[in-house]
């Protein structure tokens, strides 16, 4: 008889191997969202809209109502920041303008960049490193877990479409540093695009620009015939920009560089507002271990790898230095943000069965420490503030008392935007000056001209039709070229003599000094000037002005009226 012998089972460690791998790959891909979600949350929870995103608002009106990319209808001056952040908003306006008020759909794009570039910035971190190791991305965790940073992925401004573009540089460093063969056709293209994008993103981060496109030629190493033409790509579009900027505003930078001193040296400002960034939150401690990081990268990439993190981390570097020394800002930590995130982007951790396991495992527990503390209760300490009566380094959503909309408190001598409205759809026209309540007969039959100490939601909510005069210079041609006021805070360096814009928009100027600003608009460099930014767009005089933009760019007006009369008429 035979005995059959008993059938063994199948091995069970394949389905194991599968099981753990598979809980490993989601393990993988929830810790590199982590950053995303931690910002998409924080940011949703600190929404709000900063002042100055109401500009860009009301630059889009006067778009959709046929005047240009202007302030005022009329006069060309470059008052937004950021030609590409005004064209995403030009696109929500399209899009979504029916179906979301502006200020919401601004929020709502402010975030979706946000998140996208935490996104983005996790991929690049898992394309840095070996498939076999496990990656953590240390460095945008870092970003995810500071307070003030939540507030800056809404707030309407620019902040989230920075960090998207300095996430997709690093991407494109990172796959070209990591690729077989350097890229080639659409994808070489595609990259040299997006690299050179910094300057439509924010005119000072040409500096990582060129930084980050000067890393991925070394890395792709183009012969010499076409090093011009790899060049010219990168640079293209912003170059095109560059030349529509000096034609149709007569300027090299937009009016908020002038207005706000960026070519101006205020180191001790500057140092008082990286300070004010790094203190409240211990950054120094979660930053040694983002150096160490990076550092450790360096040492076990190839030479591609190292190219791709100095071009980065050289970009950060210079990019907060120029920001430190012209001052920073006004607004607690914003300007340092995108340097701040582009100085973590290659602190990412791979981590495998090496020597540097322990360093690793030490790295991101230190981090995550912090990570938890900071989030929880570190935070930047202002006592509330109102809103003409701010220190010179501000936390503007206490400032502001808003989470979307700033709603305007009546003043018993400063008119708000709503009621400059009304006075505009009652049928009243002439010159509001600042402190008054009504107009007196203007020079501009058809227009109400209103003077503001702050253009963002008042000039917003007076309407398109209405003419504001910015007396900070970000949107007002003279302001913006006159001297520093001694002492006075990052961003708001710049002011004239009241006579300036009596003696431009006041049928009967009677002052003294409005009677010598007169004169004085009609000498010279100045009329030059005006006659170049309110005359119309014709193509002999867009020639005119990108040859004269220079000089009007350097253009000194004084800030009283009678020594510009005796600089221009003499």
């Amino acid at each position: 008889m035979v005995i059959a012998s008993p059938t063994r089972s199948a091995d069970p460690t394949p389905a194991r191997t599968d099981r753990t791998s598979r809980s490993r790959r989601t393990l993988q891909i929830l810790v590199l969202l982590v950053p995303a979600l931690a910002i998409l949350v924080g940011g949703w929870r600190h929404h709000w809209m900063n002042e100055d995103a109401f500009i860009n608002l009301r630059i889009v009106d006067q778009i959709f109502a046929g005047h240009g990319p202007v302030f005022n209808a009329g006069e060309r001056v470059e008052a937004y920041t950021s030609p590409l952040w005004l064209g995403v908003l030009v696109g929500v306006r399209a899009t979504l303008g029916q179906v979301l008020r502006m200020e919401w759909a601004s929020v709502v794009a402010s975030l979706a960049f946000s998140t996208a570039a935490f996104a983005v910035a996790a991929a690049a971190a898992r394309r840095l490193h070996d498939r076999r190791e496990f990656v953590v991305p240390l460095g945008i965790g870092v970003i995810a877990a500071v307070p003030v940073v939540w507030d800056f992925a809404t707030a309407g401004l620019e902040t989230g479409l920075t960090w998207l573009w300095l996430a997709g540089s690093w991407l494109a460093l990172v796959h070209a540093a990591r690729a077989a063969r350097p890229p080639e056709g659409r994808v070489r293209w595609a990259s040299l695009i997006v690299l050179g994008l910094g300057p439509l993103v924010r005119p000072d981060l040409g500096l990582i620009s060129l930084c980050v496109v000067a890393a991925f030629l070394v890395i792709v190493r183009p012969p010499a015939r076409r090093l011009p033409v790899d060049v010219g790509i990168a640079f293209a579009l912003p170059l095109l920009y560059q030349v529509f900027r000096m034609g149709y505003f007569a300027a090299l930078v937009p009016s908020t560089a002038l207005a706000k001193d960026a070519g101006g040296i205020h180191l001790g400002q500057g140092w008082d507002y990286l300070v004010d960034l790094f203190t409240p939150y211990r950054l120094w401690i979660p930053m040694l271990v983002v150096v160490a990081v990076v550092a450790r990268n360096v040492v076990r990439g190839t030479s591609a790898v190292r190219v791709a993190c100095a071009g980065m981390v050289g970009g950060a570097l210079l990019h907060g230095a120029y920001i430190t020394v012209v001052g920073g800002d006004y607004m607690h930590g914003r300007l340092l943000l995108p340097a701040l995130f582009a100085l973590v982007l290659p602190a990412s951790l791979g981590i495998g069965p090496d020597r540097f396991r322990g360093f690793a495992i030490g790295g991101v527990a230190i981090v995550a420490i912090w990570a938890v503390v900071c989030a929880g209760w570190l935070r930047f300490d202002q006592t509330p503030a109102t809103r003409l009566g701010v220190t010179p380094i501000a936390d503007w959503r206490i400032v502001l008392k808003s989470q979307v909309v700033h709603d305007e408190q009546p003043n018993p001598v400063i008119l708000t935007g709503e009621q400059v409205h009304r006075l505009w759809e009652d049928g009243q026209r002439g010159f509001v000056p600042l402190s008054a309540r009504q107009p007196v007969p203007g020079k501009l039959p058809d227009k109400l001209v209103v003077v503001f100490g702050s253009i963002g939601v008042p000039a917003y909510h007076a309407g398109a039709d209405v003419w504001v005069v910015d007396i900070g210079g970000l949107a007002e041609p003279i302001a913006s070229r006159t001297d520093v006021t001694p002492g006075a805070p990052a961003g708001h360096r710049k002011q004239v003599a009241a006579g300036w814009y009596a003696a431009r928009f006041a049928e009967h100027p009677h002052s003294p000094k409005a009677r010598a600003a007169l004169r004085a608009l009609r000498c010279g460099e100045l009329a030059e000037l005006m006659d170049a930014i309110e005359g119309p767009v014709t193509p002999s005089g867009f020639l005119g002005n990108v040859f004269k933009s220079v000089g009007f760019t350097r253009l000194h007006i004084p800030r009283d009226p009678r020594e510009a009369e005796a600089k221009f008429c003499s």
